[in-house]
């Protein structure tokens, strides 16, 4: 497991041991990649450092946004799920599963709407899967 910076909300270190308090994790094994995002938006220099990996077998993308009502709730935010489908079709995974759409009544993200929206914007290229509730998802190694 690998760790890269995310900014929820802000990029920002700690300002004791300068280390950032945000991750999004690289996780490898059994011949597999998988990038879980968090809760992260997109930041300068962000897709660089993910690329430098190689490819992802999966990336599970926050979709959840960000708003003025929520932010004056004090509601940090994430991506948008044009935000989220933009680095999948610029990452391009061999799958994309969007995250933080079900989690909370008062920060919904909506699963379909990325999935039209990155079907529309990079169609074919990156499969999407919107799991059941609750449901196991695997990812199986890349066949060489």
């Amino acid at each position: 497991m690998r760790a890269v910076a995310a900014a929820h909300e802000f990029l920002a270190r700690d300002p004791e041991t300068g280390l950032y308090p945000c991750l999004q994790y690289i996780i490898e094994g059994s011949g597999v990649r998988v990038y879980h995002a968090g809760d992260t938006l997109r930041y300068e220099g962000m897709l660089p450092k993910l690329r430098a990996f190689g490819p992802m077998d999966a990336a599970l993308l926050p979709i959840n946004g960000r708003d003025g009502a929520r932010y004056r709730r004090n509601c940090i935010g994430n991506m948008t799920f044009q935000e989220a489908a933009d680095l999948a079709g610029e990452l391009r995974p061999r799958l994309v599963i969007p995250g933080h759409w079900d989690m909370f009544a008062d920060n919904p993200g909506d699963p379909a709407a990325f999935a039209d929206y990155l079907d529309a914007k990079y169609p074919g290229q990156v499969p999407c899967l919107v799991p059941k509730r609750l449901a196991p998802v695997f990812v199986k190694a890349p066949e060489l």
